[in-house]
């Protein structure tokens, strides 16, 4: 059963980076944002827990857990049906009328890494791979730059691109000659700090409660999260009967509590996507969360010579990336008590330029757009369960 829900933080948030935190060593922990997938996927499983069962001690044990709860979120060793699609940040839209009194929600997405800001302007770019390149690079063979073709000097763009935004820049359709977005549809700079989220930095120190004072050497700083008031995550989980439609949950470091409630949104218009694609035979796929890959940046299912691979009915050759920072994500076992392993994903707005060898848009769009193609590692397993990975596909 697939429900979509809307989480508004009741307080602060705290979402740590994997960076290490340990008394009398390291004094400052950093917050992400947005969290990482795994972090809303664990709420959410330890509310269906509490919610249903309460018992954490006999659930470390696997004994007497009801088996309806068992086979939605599993055991400690092992996922159960419990699976989060989409992670997306979200903000309050207009009020709609809903049978099942859901939220209106319009979706946030991170800002895509071939979009490009011109130096000193909010004139925004999108770079395309060069047919020809006459300067040597140390790119992989086979892999063609990024490249705009117009003496401008060019910064990174950053910050968050609102649905119209992501519309457009998935449809390649350019507001005009001089900007790729209209106004309106980027949310960037002093922007973010007005309309998402603030940081906030607290300072602490450990006490020795045997004592009654402090603990020499252990001040301490923590950065929060405030969002901004009708700001939260949109969530989409499938494999779950027992979650109820409205709640609060604890959510990141501290367990701050966090408000749920179902959730309506709109959904991306496919015709001038499948239409261009079909024209072009080329498209781009875009990650809108982190992603875990065998071979570091590149998809097992892409040949490392060749460039070439299949996915679904459609296969394809990789001919451009525009990739952003690899991000940390670990955590800690509260079953086994140590932290995770850190692991380095592909971060979200990274994007993949693809060449269609074989198959149509159809076969495009059903192999990856609104898909996870996240790969699983031993020591990091089910990561599009916990909603690694998350795609859509666009025009070139």
């Amino acid at each position: 059963m697939s429900k979509a829900i809307f989480i508004e933080p009741l307080d602060v948030l705290l979402f740590r980076d994997a960076k290490p935190f340990t008394g009398g060593e390291d004094h400052l922990a950093r917050s992400v944002f947005p969290p990482p997938p795994s972090t809303v996927y664990a709420a959410i499983r330890s509310h269906l827990l509490s919610q249903r069962f309460g018992r954490f001690e006999a659930f470390n044990d696997s004994t007497d857990v009801p088996p309806d709860l068992t086979e939605e979120i599993g055991s400690p060793a092992r996922f159960g049906s419990l699976e989060l699609r989409r992670l997306l940040v979200a903000r309050k839209g207009e009020p709609v009328d809903s049978p099942q009194h859901a939220t209106s929600v319009e979706l946030l997405y991170p800002m895509p890494n071939d979009v490009a800001v011109v130096k000193g302007t909010e004139h925004y770019v999108l770079l395309k791979p060069a047919d020809q390149f006459p300067v040597r690079t140390n790119l992989p063979p086979g892999l063609r730059p990024l490249w705009l073709a117009k003496d401008v000097h060019l910064e990174a763009a950053t910050g968050w691109l609102t649905e119209k935004g992501m519309q457009r820049y998935l449809e390649d359709e350019a507001h005009s000659p001089d900007s790729f977005f209209a106004p309106g549809e980027v949310i960037a700079g002093d922007q973010v700090g007005k309309l998402i989220f603030t940081r906030e930095e607290r300072t602490g120190i450990a006490r020795d409660r045997a004592r009654r004072s402090v603990r020499e050497g252990l001040l301490y700083s923590v950065e929060y999260l405030r969002l901004k008031p009708g700001v939260g995550f949109f969530v989409e989980i499938e494999g779950t009967k027992l979650l109820p439609d409205f709640g609060t949950l604890a959510l990141g470091g501290d367990r701050r509590p966090a408000h749920y409630r179902p959730a309506q949104v709109s959904v991306l218009r496919l015709e001038k996507i499948k239409q261009r694609i079909e024209e072009r035979r080329r498209f781009k796929l875009v990650l809108t969360t982190p992603a875990l890959f065998s071979h570091g940046w590149r998809p097992k299912w892409i040949e490392e010579r060749t460039l070439e691979g299949s996915r679904g009915n459609v296969r394809v050759k990789l001919v451009a990336v525009a990739l952003g920072k690899p991000v940390g994500i670990g955590g800690f076992d509260l079953v086994k008590q140590h932290p995770k392993p850190v692991h380095r994903l592909v971060p979200a707005g990274s994007a993949y330029f693809f060449e269609l060898l074989e198959g149509d848009a159809i076969a495009a769009l059903e192999a990856f757009h609104e898909k996870s193609v996240s790969e699983n590692l031993e020591t990091f397993p089910e990561t599009a369960k916990q909603g690694f990975g998350y795609s859509v596909i666009g025009a070139w």
